[in-house]
C-alpha cells in the first residue's frame, strides 16, 4: 500500500489536516500537497479558530455532529497539552444572542461545555436581545496552527509543491488517489454549482480586557456580528455575503462592523485596530465528503472534502479522519487488484 501515491490539493486547514490524518492512518505513505496558496495567505488563516457549527445545513446535522465532536475532542486535547501556548489553544466562554426563544436549542448544544440559557440579570446587560445562551467552547490561533500542521506533515516525509490545478485530470496520471480540498475554488475546478462564496470581512483589534465571546446572528435577516477573543487579538465581525466574490476591504462593511460591535460591547470603543481581513468561506448546500463514484473505473480515484461554509475549523479534524478512512479503503481495494 505504501507504494501508492496520494495528492492533496489545497493547503488550508481542511487540506493540511486531511494530509496529516492520512499519514496517521497509513504510516510511510507517499503523499504530496499541491496548492497555489499557503499559510499565512489561506482563507483559513483569517478564521477566528472558534468552535461553533456556523452556516451549516441543519439537514446534515448528524454528520456535522460526528465531525464536530471529533474536532472538539481533539482541540480539547490540544488545550490540555504542552503545545497549547504555542498554538493559542484555549477554552473560551461567552454569549450567543442568536437564539431568541427558549424552545430553540441548536443541535450541537450537548457538544459544548456548560450550555445553559441566559439568566435574567444577563439579559439585562443586552436588553435588545430577547434571549440567548451561554456556553464554553474552544479557540485555536489558526495562523500558528497551520504551520504546526505543516511541520508535522513534512517531518513524516510529506512533500509540498506549489502550483495551480485547473483540472483534476492534469495530475491523475501521477497519483493513485487525489484528495480534493480546494474550498470555494471547487466552483471553478469542478463546475460545482452548489458552491457559493460567503464573503467574510473582519477587524482585528487589541483588547486584552475582552475575556468572553459575543455572538449575534440574525438568521432571518442574514446579518451577523461577533466578538471573538484569541491569544493575540480580538476578532470583530462580520459579514456573511453569499455570492460575493470580492476580497477587497469594503469601508462601508468596516464601519458597520465597528459600530455594531461597539454597540454590543461599548468597552471596545477605544480598542486599538490592528488589521482588516476579507476571505471567502466555501459555502455549499452540504459539506461534500465522498469518493467520486464515476472515477472508480479509471486509474486515479478522487475523494472530495470541501464545502464547509463557516465551519472549517469546527469540522476539520473529524472530516479529515473520515477522509483517512476512505483513503485507506481505496488503497486497500487497489492493492487487492494486483
Amino acid at each position: 500500500m505504501n507504494r501508492r501515491k496520494i495528492c492533496v490539493i489545497g493547503a488550508g486547514v481542511i487540506g493540511l489536516s486531511s494530509a496529516v490524518r492520512i499519514q496517521d492512518k497509513i504510516p510511510g505513505i507517499d503523499i504530496t500537497i499541491i496548492a497555489d496558496t499557503f499559510s499565512p495567505h489561506t482563507t483559513s488563516d483569517g478564521s477566528a479558530g472558534f468552535w461553533e457549527p456556523h452556516l451549516v445545513n441543519p439537514d446534515q446535522s448528524e454528520e456535522i455532529r460526528k465531525w464536530g465532536q471529533a474536532t472538539f475532542d481533539y482541540l480539547l486535547d490540544l488545550v490540555q497539552s504542552p503545545e497549547a501556548g504555542k498554538l493559542g489553544a484555549q477554552l473560551v466562554s461567552g454569549y450567543d444572542f442568536s437564539i431568541e426563544h427558549d424552545d430553540q436549542d441548536p443541535f450541537w448544544k450537548d457538544q459544548v461545555i456548560a450550555y445553559r440559557r441566559l439568566e435574567q440579570k444577563e439579559r439585562k446587560l443586552h436588553p435588545k436581545n430577547k434571549g440567548g445562551i451561554f456556553y464554553t467552547s474552544l479557540v485555536i490561533d489558526v495562523k500558528s496552527y497551520l504551520p504546526w500542521l505543516m511541520e508535522k506533515f513534512k517531518s513524516r516525509g510529506g512533500k509540498v509543491q506549489f502550483g495551480t490545478i485547473s483540472s483534476v485530470n492534469e495530475i491523475s496520471d501521477k497519483f493513485d488517489l487525489i484528495i480534493n480540498c480546494v474550498g470555494v475554488r471547487a466552483f471553478q475546478l469542478l463546475n460545482d454549482q452548489d458552491v457559493k462564496p460567503i464573503r467574510g470581512q473582519i477587524i482585528r483589534v487589541s483588547a486584552p480586557w475582552i475575556k468572553h465571546f459575543y455572538v449575534d446572528f440574525d438568521r432571518a435577516e442574514g446579518t451577523e456580528r461577533y466578538i471573538l477573543p484569541g491569544r493575540d487579538y480580538v476578532i470583530l465581525g462580520g459579514t456573511g455575503q453569499e455570492g460575493n466574490w470580492s476580497t477587497d476591504i469594503n469601508q462601508q462593511d468596516k464601519d458597520k462592523i465597528w459600530e455594531s460591535c461597539v454597540n454590543l460591547v461599548p468597552s471596545l470603543k477605544n480598542a486599538q485596530k490592528i488589521s482588516d481581513w476579507v476571505g471567502l468561506r466555501p459555502g455549499r448546500t452540504k459539506v461534500r465528503l465522498e469518493i467520486e463514484e464515476n472515477r472508480r473505473s479509471s486509474g486515479c480515484m478522487v475523494i472530495h472534502n470541501y464545502g464547509h461554509s463557516g465551519a472549517g475549523v469546527t469540522l476539520h479534524w473529524g472530516c479529515a479522519g473520515n477522509v483517512a478512512e476512505l483513503a485507506h479503503a481505496v488503497l486497500t481495494t487497489l492493492s487487492s487488484r494486483l
